[in-house]
Parts: structure tokens; C-alpha cells; sequence
């Protein structure tokens, strides 16, 4: 009995030993044959983004289903390198591939893994998908569905594809994210809103004036982020927000925008906000933008200032050609805390005159 049972025991054995080496065998040919397959066609997709070639595109299309299965992943990576008319043409390969409807239709499964490869396609064809009248709403629709998701994976996928594809719609939907119970990363919304660009800057000027200071800070860095001018009345009200922080990100945002109106605000926050942190931050605006007008506010901080707000309004002068380099000379003549950042500001600017070979 026991000998029969080792006989059986050892015949199960080596059937399963069969097994592995066989499912080995196959998977390494399988391997094998799409590495082939992958070489053989790699020249058609390269040519293809570089759109000299219609017939490789057409060729492209047109592969078998084993040639396609070994080629797609490399469509598909390109499609984070390239842009404009390239981007378009890849993505319109594999729309006609049906790839593109595959990744709508599996964002709808229940599977997490499979949800989140789904949002990663739509995110990589997005910016050629938003001017697709069939398949960009569809998608945005799909999307807005999964900002919700249990899954943060699928959340974060989500929120990236919408900053890819791109519209007002989605813009109000990504800041209500950070609201919810299974919140996403704020940088990941900031950075979807960026790209989304123009577009976000009705929503986000709504947000700046939002009940939590946290979101509202986050609102008026973005709007500074975009430089788009429609922001102005907005950022320049959030100089008078209750909380430091949403003060010194105004002022901030203001000094991206670039734009003079923003003088007058800016000299007036630099001249008596109580802060250190929202004057500092006022006075580099003011360096940024680089109006004449601003110099005698910036050499009274300077010569009447804490340490930080004078630090950065010697360095903001300094951006103001002759009359701000002449109030630093004049302050430089002088002894204290002035003269010193003066001196200092003026000495880098030598050294970045003579660069790093003197």
C-alpha cells in the first residue's frame, strides 16, 4: 500500500514537473515570437510619429493581432514623448485599433488594476482625445466617474487623464476631490488644473475666495501658475485674505502674472501688511515685474525692514535697472543691516556679470 502510494506521489510529481517545463517552454517561445514581432514592426511606429510616412501608418493599422499585441506597448509609450501632430496620429492609430474603446469600455469594470490601466491609456490619448466629438466626452464622462473610485490608484489615474484631456467641466470636479472622503494629493490636482490651463481660471477665482485658507492658498498659486491676466482682481483682493499664507501666495501669483497693474496692490501690501512672509514675498513680486514705481517702497523695506523682507527687497532693486541699482548704492554708503544686503546684492550681481571662469 505504501509503495503504491509512492508510486502515485511520484508519478504526480513529475506530471507537474511536465507541466512547468512545458507552460515554460511555451511562455519563453511566446516571449520570443512577440520580441520578434516587436523588432520586425518597431520601424513602422517610429516612422509613423514622424508622419512621413503614410503607408507605414496604414501598415500600422493593419497588423495582425499577434504583430499589434507585440507593438502596442511601444505606441502607447510613445505617446508620453511626443507631441502635437504626432500625438495625434499614434492616438488615432489606436483608436482604429479599437484600443481607445477597449480602455472606455474597461474603465467601467469592477476591477481596480483593470480600471487604472484603462485611466492610464485615456491619459496618455488625452490631449488628442479632447477634440474628439464622440470618444472626448466619453471619456470625460468615464473619468468624472472615477474620482470617486475606492481605489487611490484609480483616483490619482483620474485626476491626471482629466488634466490631460483638458476642459471647464472637469476643472470644478478635480478641486471637489480635495474635499471628499477618499481625497487625492493636492499637488496631483494642482498639477492636472495647470495643464488643463485657461480654462480652469473661472473655477479656480471662485476657489480663492473658498471658505478653507488651505484651498483658497492652493487656488491663487495655480491662477499664478496659469498667467492668465482674467486672474488680476481675484489675486489682488487675496491680498487682503484673513490668512498669511493666502497673502504671501497672492503676492506670488501676481509676480508670475507679470503684470504692472498689479504695482499699485503690491507697494501697498509690501508698505503695511504685518507679516515678514507676505511682504517678502510682495517685494520679489515687485523684483519680478520690474516697474520703476515700485522702487521707493522696496528701499524703505530695505532700509526699515526685518531681515527676510529687507534680504529680498535689496534683491528685488536689483532687478530694476539703474534706479533700483542707484537706491542700493545709496544704501550701501550706509552702515547696518541696510548697507549690508545692499552691499551683498550688488556684490552677486558682479559675480554673476563675471561668471564663473573669472
Amino acid at each position: 500500500m505504501a509503495q503504491a502510494v509512492l508510486l502515485v506521489s511520484v508519478a504526480w510529481a513529475a506530471l507537474c514537473l511536465l507541466l512547468l517545463c512545458v507552460t515554460r517552454v511555451v511562455r519563453n517561445h511566446r516571449e520570443r515570437a512577440l520580441r520578434a514581432a516587436a523588432t520586425a514592426t518597431r520601424h513602422l511606429v517610429v516612422e509613423t510619429a514622424g508622419g512621413e510616412s503614410p503607408s507605414a501608418r496604414a501598415a500600422l493599422a493593419a497588423l495582425d493581432r499577434r504583430s499589434w499585441q507585440a507593438v502596442e506597448p511601444a505606441v502607447t509609450r510613445l505617446l508620453s514623448r511626443v507631441k502635437g501632430g504626432a500625438h495625434r496620429t499614434l492616438t488615432d492609430v489606436l483608436v482604429q485599433r479599437g484600443t481607445v474603446d477597449t480602455a472606455l469600455s474597461h474603465a467601467a469594470r469592477p476591477r481596480s488594476m483593470r480600471r487604472a490601466r484603462a485611466a492610464t491609456l485615456l491619459a496618455l490619448t488625452g490631449p488628442s482625445l479632447r477634440t474628439d466629438p464622440v470618444r472626448g466626452p466619453e471619456a470625460r464622462r468615464v473619468l468624472h466617474g472615477l474620482l470617486a473610485h475606492r481605489s487611490v490608484t484609480v483616483r490619482e489615474t483620474a485626476v491626471r487623464a482629466l488634466g490631460r484631456l483638458g476642459d471647464s467641466a472637469s476643472a470644478g470636479l478635480l478641486l471637489t476631490t480635495l474635499e471628499t472622503s477618499r481625497p487625492v494629493a493636492p499637488g496631483l490636482v494642482g498639477d492636472a488644473l495647470v495643464r488643463i490651463g485657461p480654462a480652469a481660471v473661472e473655477t479656480l477665482t471662485a476657489a480663492a475666495g473658498g471658505h478653507d485658507e488651505q484651498h483658497r492658498a492652493l487656488a491663487v498659486e495655480l491662477l499664478g501658475l496659469i498667467r492668465d491676466r482674467r486672474a488680476l482682481s481675484a489675486l489682488s483682493a487675496a491680498l487682503d485674505d484673513p490668512a498669511p499664507m493666502v497673502r504671501a501666495a497672492a503676492a506670488a501669483a501676481l509676480g508670475r502674472v507679470g503684470e504692472p497693474a498689479a504695482v499699485a496692490a503690491l507697494t501697498r501690501t509690501v508698505r503695511t501688511d504685518p507679516s515678514d512672509r507676505v511682504v517678502a514675498a510682495a517685494a520679489e513680486a515687485l523684483g519680478l515685474i520690474g516697474d520703476d514705481h515700485a522702487v521707493p517702497a522696496l528701499e524703505r523695506t530695505l532700509r526699515h525692514g526685518t531681515y527676510r523682507p529687507a534680504h529680498t527687497a535689496a534683491r528685488a532693486l536689483l532687478r530694476l535697472d539703474r534706479p533700483g541699482r542707484t537706491a542700493l548704492a545709496d544704501a550701501a554708503r550706509g552702515s547696518g543691516p541696510a548697507g549690508a544686503h545692499a552691499r551683498e546684492a550688488l556684490a552677486s550681481a558682479l559675480d554673476d556679470r563675471e561668471g564663473p571662469d573669472r
